[in-house]
């Protein structure tokens, strides 16, 4: 019976493990999937993914896509349909911080997500996800 135990614990911890994020380019990928769920609409979905990596409790994020789904409509009002999206940049804190730019591209206007990763020890977890429509901080000044 100890045997058995003791396999199941090493079973969980290996499967925890395996939804861990090793690298800056499984974030980019996980970010990389969100968005495009984002840009079809698809809020729950696409926060969905992030769910095993944002130590945050699910009603928190699921409160999240339903905020995002609520305010949505005023979007689509202003902007417009949505006509494509871009990689913009990826920004880093030390080795500790990585966030993924991307425009959301509308008839009208666009808007910009980010999100954000961070790293306490030896994996990436979300750190968060926003959405705005504010270009300015996408402008490099030039010196």
């Amino acid at each position: 019976m100890k045997i058995i135990i003791g396999f199941v614990i090493i079973l969980i911890s290996s499967l925890a493990h395996a939804e861990s994020l090793a690298s800056r380019d499984e974030a980019r990928s996980l970010a990389d999937n969100m968005i495009n769920h984002f840009i079809e609409k698809e809020f729950t979905e696409g926060l969905a993914l992030a769910k095993p990596y944002w130590p945050l409790p699910e009603v928190e994020i699921d409160g999240l896509a339903n905020q995002i789904a609520t305010q949505w409509p005023i979007i689509d009002q202003r902007f417009g349909q949505t006509t494509g999206q871009e990689f913009v940049r990826e920004e880093r804190i030390a080795n500790s911080f990585v966030r993924y730019y991307y425009l959301q591209k509308f008839q009208n206007h666009a808007i910009y997500w980010y999100v954000s990763f961070y790293k306490p020890s030896d994996k990436w977890i979300v750190n968060g996800v926003t959405f705005l429509d504010d270009l300015s901080p996408l402008f490099e000044i030039k010196r």
